[in-house]
């Protein structure tokens, strides 16, 4: 944890000073030139530094420009979804959430909470949740390879939530199967026990998975005879949000 404080600070006094050298960079942050030299040794080997040939001065690379732009699309995202999200709500008369995979996990970038359920769940903005046990986990799961979901499975401590969490790979991957043939992936009171989810993918101008959009609320009310109602809805609103980030052919 030390080194990685160390390594913040020196990018942090790199993004003050614009260019520097090491000397410099040592006072500025109180490190030895010593630990200063290999803290932007190993920034560089990762891309996050750069050297000037002439002046041996370091500099911010444009990896913080394109992770800058890759917050900056989340924003857009959420602010694109938003009204739909309103729309969907005030159709389903459930919950409705926005969610993007980061790894191995989902972090649910915003929620639109129904008027008609005083149900508090586990889909607020901010929260991660794996993705073998989750509606929209499961739609980016859809999406992988045979080998990138074997990897998956095989490096994923896979916890029973609930007595319903599905921890078999062979029932995971079957049911990723249906996910791909009804275009929606649904959350039979896996994550959390008396709720049910409802969730489509949506993609962005390359046709590649952006987000992924919800329905949420107590299993007693979306029940199963209205799932299939449920995951249209989720399809309709994610292809109107999909067209507004650029794409233009269907995902199935």
């Amino acid at each position: 944890m030390k080194s990685l404080l160390k390594a913040i600070d020196t990018i942090d006094a790199v993004a003050r000073a614009g260019s520097v050298g090491i000397r410099e960079l040592s006072s500025m942050t109180g490190l030895p030139p010593s630990t200063i030299h290999r803290i932007v040794t190993t920034l560089m080997a990762k891309q996050y530094l750069r050297k000037d040939p002439f002046t041996k001065r370091y500099s911010l690379s444009f990896r913080f420009l394109e992770l800058g732009s890759q917050v900056q699309q989340q924003f857009n995202l959420v602010s694109i979804a938003r009204p739909h999200l309103e729309r969907l709500m005030a159709e389903a008369k459930e919950s409705v959430n926005l969610a993007v995979q980061d790894a191995d996990s989902v972090v649910y970038l915003d929620c639109v909470q129904s008027n008609y359920s005083m149900l508090q769940l586990f889909t607020k903005p901010g929260a991660r949740v794996p993705l073998y046990a989750t509606a929209v986990g499961k739609t980016f799961l859809s999406r992988m390879s045979e080998s990138e979901l074997n990897a998956y499975l095989e490096r994923t401590h896979l916890t029973l939530n609930t007595p319903y969490t599905r921890i078999e790979h062979r029932k995971i991957i079957e049911d990723l199967k249906q996910v791909r043939l009804q275009g929606y992936a649904v959350d039979d009171e896996e994550m959390e026990e008396g709720v049910r989810c409802v969730a489509a993918l949506i993609y962005d101008h390359s046709g590649q998975p952006a987000a992924a959009i919800s329905i949420s609320g107590a299993s007693m009310r979306v029940t199963p005879a209205r799932v299939s109602y449920y995951g249209e809805l989720t399809k309709t609103c994610a292809s109107a949000i999909s067209r507004e980030l650029g794409f233009h052919h269907s995902p199935q």
